[in-house]
């Protein structure tokens, strides 16, 4: 499923969120995974995720890591 961080497009379902694309070729890592709640918003800095739920309370997780992908 691909998620939009653009802090306006809200979730659809449920979501177990562990990695993530930051770029097609770069995955960003959340330690401990966060479960996203449907109707959530997220956006993407580089040392964090924002989320926003749909009353207006804000949460920030840290990026825990990063690993380039490697492409066949």
């Amino acid at each position: 499923m691909r998620l939009l961080f653009d802090r306006v497009t809200p979730a659809p379902r449920l979501l177990l969120l562990g990695a993530f694309l930051v770029r097609p070729d770069y995955e960003a890592v959340l330690d401990p995974p966060f479960f996203l709640a449907p109707g959530n918003r997220v956006s993407h800095h580089p040392t964090h995720l924002t989320v926003t739920s749909p009353t207006g309370a804000r949460r920030t997780l840290p990026i825990a890591d990063g690993s380039w992908l490697c492409h066949r």
